[in-house]
């Protein structure tokens, strides 16, 4: 893509709030999962535990989608790129609704997973387009978009899920991808400018995170908060739907609602985003998210405590976000996409080991020990945003 010393073709409110919307519907096919659990193990006869890896195998698929697809925006072309992952995107979604058995499904979460990438495509897009004194705001605008899909995922499943079943959740998904998909047509296009061929693209994503220290403490820091994050909201649905609460999978679901206010929290905050503040942010964040996990692990009986936690982790894991992926893109501006491609690479890969591990512990140790170990993530996080 061009670099920021080019004429910029600039974006509209109307094109912003749509990037938003198709983030937020995007994002959201690697969260549904999250309040399902306990009916997709009885739907495919499996333990809670092997129930428990779906979104880590989901976000291995994402990870993979980070890693190899969106590299492709600065010689490919947004709207090309865009009409690949729609199209593989649903077709994942058409399998995911049809699976009859554990290994389709778990295929199908994989190819979901990597084709719903879109929002870290439409990211570094915006920060080229947007005038460069509104790069922090108009990001963040995304990243609230793509936060409330994170949160309207949990409710939308565990409603449904109550209502309609399972399959429901993926059938709603595939109608409101083909809608965004039509809305974005009319985005304006980035000039494409990079001549490096798609291998070595790749090749050069090793040597741009080796002299980029800006980028790799913004990315283990969100990493590291990231981590915490999944691992608390994989651990929390089967603890509140187990025997200590007895929550039904749409109250699970609900729980997800506190996510409202964390997007909230970064559209307040994304003033702050242009002005130098980044960093600062970033601590004060991952110090929130630890301090939410602690709240929820040591009172976790008290349903008040776990969603008074819960606020805390989510607010504090969102600005985390959208602060460290700022820093990170202001690096190499010629290089967007590529700067968001480790960021997020390494975000969403400390994601999944997160859901992975939250499972597994909660199924070893308990809840309290489990929140434990995330709250020590999130302070590392806090301490590596620290030492910048």
């Amino acid at each position: 893509m061009a670099a920021d010393t080019s004429d910029r073709t600039g974006l509209s409110g109307g094109h912003v709030t749509w990037m938003s919307i198709a983030a937020g519907v995007s994002v959201a096919n690697v969260y549904y999962l999250q309040p399902m659990l306990r009916p997709l193990a009885a739907s495919f006869g499996v333990s809670d535990a092997l129930a428990g890896l779906l979104p880590m195998i989901t976000m291995v698929g994402y990870a993979a989608g980070l890693l190899l697809v969106v590299p492709v925006l600065e010689r490919t072309g947004l709207h090309r790129l865009m009409r690949w992952l729609d199209s593989g995107r649903l077709i994942a979604l058409a399998l995911a609704a049809s699976a009859t058995g554990y290994p389709v499904f778990a295929a199908a979460s994989v190819l979901l997973g990597a084709t719903s990438v879109l929002a870290q495509i439409l990211m570094p897009a915006a920060a080229w387009l947007a005038p460069r004194e509104a790069v922090g705001r108009t990001t963040a605008r995304i990243t609230a978009g793509l936060f409330g899909g994170i949160v309207g995922a949990r409710v939308i499943a565990g409603a449904l899920d109550g209502v309609l079943g399972w399959r429901s959740v993926y059938a709603l998904s595939a109608l409101m991808t083909l809608v965004v998909h039509l809305a974005l047509r009319r985005l304006p296009e980035p000039p494409v400018s990079n001549g490096l061929g798609y291998r070595a693209l790749l090749a050069s994503l090793l040597p741009l995170l080796r002299s980029e220290a800006g980028l790799q403490r913004a990315a283990l820091t969100a990493a590291a908060g990231f981590a915490a994050f999944n691992v608390f909201w994989t651990a929390v649905t089967l603890y509140v739907t187990g025997p200590a609460h007895g929550w039904s999978t749409t109250s699970a679901g609900l729980l997800g609602l506190v996510g409202v206010v964390g997007t909230a929290t970064v559209l307040a905050i994304s003033r702050f985003l242009d002005r130098g503040m980044q960093r600062g942010l970033a601590v004060g964040a991952a110090c929130v998210l630890a301090l939410g996990l602690l709240i929820a692990g040591l009172w976790g009986l008290s349903a008040g405590a776990l969603i008074g936690g819960a606020l805390l982790l989510d607010s504090g894991a969102r600005v985390s976000n959208v602060a460290n992926q700022t820093h990170a893109l202001r690096q190499r501006p010629e290089a967007r996409a590529r700067l968001n491609t480790l960021y997020m690479t390494a975000y969403f890969a400390a994601g999944s080991v997160g859901s992975a591990a939250g499972a597994l512990l909660f199924a070893d140790v308990g809840w309290t020990f489990t929140a434990l170990v995330a709250a020590t993530l999130a302070a590392l996080g806090a301490a590596l945003a620290a030492r910048t």
